[in-house]
């Protein structure tokens, strides 16, 4: 989609909707590679900790499951920032990166939406309420969609075992609609989206290498693992240490915390209720409600 607007499918409470993404959500594009933006959660005062972390792996796939390039190790990102990740083409290839996979480093992070823009220019996007939707580990992110009024949830992912998820791919063209319509994919769902593999997967193993993709027939097939990196970088020296960190006993980095928010739109209840919902206790004074996050209680709040 190179147009001036990207509307991206997004999901609220089980609902599918349209986001419709400005150009400024999206980076201009490079000769040889393609070029993803990750926005992270913000921390509430200094509250929602980690919430910045490590920038995870991104391998990128072409339609047809082979693997076409690698950012390893890409940095640090602080909470509320977003920054750019770019991934060189092997070989100069020019081919559509349809399949993105993330995986997560050591320093959780809670991603709220990304996007990316491809050589040729075309842009798609993706935002992390389909994380919470599909069963990810999710808090609210505070930030808001650039352009719009929606501040998605944020999906969190790690690779040392602090938060369950250690990754998930996407497959791009599945979250865009046509520019010139509001409408929603005919015979697709929240089902369809969280459930059939290659749209959209939550990763749980180790350092996830491979993508799930569509065959022309409609049946599924797991690419081979992409290496870990054009160079061959130090991936057997990080993550020999993850076996040992998951053995040591959770420690939940939100204990005696609190956040305190008067937003409508981010009801106690819906986090309370969730059995996926990981982060510090929660407080919203717009619908009067306490929640206590190590184990979900729901309590009102006095009122003066």
């Amino acid at each position: 989609m190179a147009g001036a607007i990207v509307n991206v499918i997004g999901v609220v409470s089980g609902i599918l909707g349209i986001i419709s993404f400005g150009q400024d959500n999206f980076k201009a594009p490079d000769s040889v590679g393609s070029v993803v933006n990750i926005q992270v959660g913000l921390d509430y005062e200094g509250v929602l900790q980690n919430a910045g972390g490590n920038l995870p792996d991104v391998r990128l796939f072409n339609e047809g499951g082979e693997f076409l390039g690698i950012s390893a190790d890409p940095g640090d990102i602080t909470d509320g920032a977003a920054e750019d990740v770019k991934i060189a083409h092997n070989s100069g290839n020019w081919q559509q990166t349809a399949y993105g996979l993330f995986s997560a480093n050591n320093n959780a992070i809670c991603i709220a939406y990304l996007t990316i823009t491809w050589p040729d220019g075309n842009k798609y996007g993706w935002t992390g309420d389909w994380g919470s939707q599909c069963g990810g580990a999710w808090y609210y992110s505070n930030v808001y969609i650039p352009g719009t009024s929606t501040k998605p949830n944020c999906l969190w992912i790690d690779a040392n075992g602090d938060q369950p998820q250690t990754g998930f791919q996407v497959h791009f063209p599945e979250f865009i609609t046509d520019s010139s319509s509001l409408e929603l994919p005919v015979g697709k769902d929240v089902d369809y989206f969280c459930n059939r593999g290659p749209p959209f997967q939550l990763r749980n193993d180790q350092d996830p290498k491979d993508v799930t993709y569509w065959l022309l027939d409609g049946q599924t097939k797991r690419s081979i693992e992409s290496p870990y990196g054009l160079k061959g970088r130090d991936y057997p020296r990080r993550f020999g240490q993850i076996s040992q960190r998951r053995q040591q006993p959770y420690i939940n980095p939100h204990l005696n915390k609190l956040i305190i928010s008067n937003d409508t739109e981010q009801c106690t209840s819906k986090l309370c209720t969730s059995e996926t919902s990981r982060g510090p206790d929660y407080v919203n004074i717009a619908d009067d409600n306490f929640c206590r996050m190590s184990d979900k209680p729901l309590w009102p709040i006095c009122s003066p």
